[in-house]
């Protein structure tokens, strides 16, 4: 799309391809994967290779980022780009800034972009406290700060990253210019889908024995994760793929699917956005059950929003696979266009860390 043109909308009209089991499971296509790693996992060679593979994964695969202080930890910060407002880019449950590569360097064309990893994921130090939403805004706000990083700033949460930023924008509004919630999390959609629920149920029952699984060597050997970074550069699709074999990222992707509800309560207590710039990008594939309605509630958060919904698009691939991440990176051009025509724009470019 060229960068003149009006974004494309199809939120209403957009027909909707609806998953038929709504247990959670990774798509795989050789089932032969899954069960040739059981003997050596049983025999302890696994737990050996974990340790040898996790040892060549730190040295193959270098921060790409900086590490910068966020308070009480240090953040892996990913910056590319010039111009204001910053678009920071928020991943969704175990994610890492490696899955953003095609949104990243789209929007690194017309503003600057912040890519990074939370406490205890990917190249982040390790988490010290509590999984919450408000202490993560803390921060990303203070690792922003000493990496000269000013507001305003266009926030993009993908999944459960929607989450963490609409808890951004409610903490520090005066420094939000928009947000893109891209197939973003509803904080209420376990309590209202019995689709999304069991979904949910199945998954983060799987995710609590996936720490003991990956030190057996065996989410390594079998690959179990290798689809989550469909679509991506070589590159980075064997850092998403090394990083979702680590123990250490795994164990705290786990600690964050037990914050669930704490979060979700932080969540409910943020309210609307009011006429803040607001994008809701969502995918038409794989859908469960009631996630049509609720991604229209999101779209409701704001007087000045759109909603565009990529229909060949799953929940993964709207972001990993490049002809669906440069639709997401025009609803980030489009929120930025319309914070750049705010009344207060200047203002806000104008203003400085409290």
């Amino acid at each position: 799309m060229n960068a003149d043109e009006p974004l494309s909308l199809s939120g209403d009209s957009a027909v909707y391809r609806f998953r038929k089991s709504h247990r959670f499971h990774t798509v795989v296509t050789q089932r032969s994967r899954l069960f040739t790693p059981v003997l050596p996992c049983l025999a302890g060679i696994g737990c050996l290779y974990q340790a040898l593979a996790g040892f060549r994964d730190r040295r193959e695969y270098a921060p790409p980022g900086t590490l910068v202080s966020g308070g009480d930890c240090h953040l892996h910060v990913l910056s590319a780009g010039e111009g204001a407002p910053s678009v920071i880019l928020e991943s969704g449950l175990g994610g890492i800034c490696s899955g953003w590569t095609w949104v990243h360097s789209e929007v690194a064309k017309f503003s600057r972009v912040i890519s990074y990893d939370r406490a205890g994921l990917g190249w982040s130090g390790p988490d010290p406290g509590r999984k919450s939403a408000v202490v993560a805004a803390l921060r990303l706000r203070a690792a922003l700060r000493q990496g000269g990083v000013l507001p305003p700033f266009v926030l993009v949460g993908h999944s459960m990253g929607g989450l963490f930023v609409r808890v951004f924008a409610d903490q520090f509004r005066d420094e939000t210019a928009g947000m893109v919630l891209v197939d973003a999390v509803h904080p209420d959609q376990h309590l209202r889908s019995s689709a999304i629920r069991t979904h949910m149920d199945s998954g983060f029952r799987f995710l609590k024995a996936v720490p003991f699984l990956a030190r057996l060597g065996y989410i390594r050997l079998s690959r179990f994760f290798r689809d989550w970074g469909d679509g991506l550069p070589a590159r980075q699709a064997a850092e998403a793929e090394a990083m979702l074999a680590d123990c250490r990222h795994l164990r705290s992707t786990l600690d964050e699917s037990l914050a669930w509800n704490e979060i979700c309560a932080e969540v409910r207590c943020a309210g609307g956005l009011g006429d803040l710039p607001l994008a809701v990008v969502t995918a038409g594939s794989d859908v469960l059950p009631g996630q049509p309605e609720l991604q229209r509630e999101l779209a409701s958060l704001s007087s000045d929003s759109v909603h565009l919904v990529v229909e060949n698009a799953d929940h993964v691939t709207l972001v990993t696979r490049r002809e669906h991440a440069l639709r997401v990176a025009d609803a980030v051009r489009h929120v930025v266009r319309r914070a750049e025509a705010a009344p207060n724009a200047t203002s806000i470019r104008g203003s400085l860390f409290r």
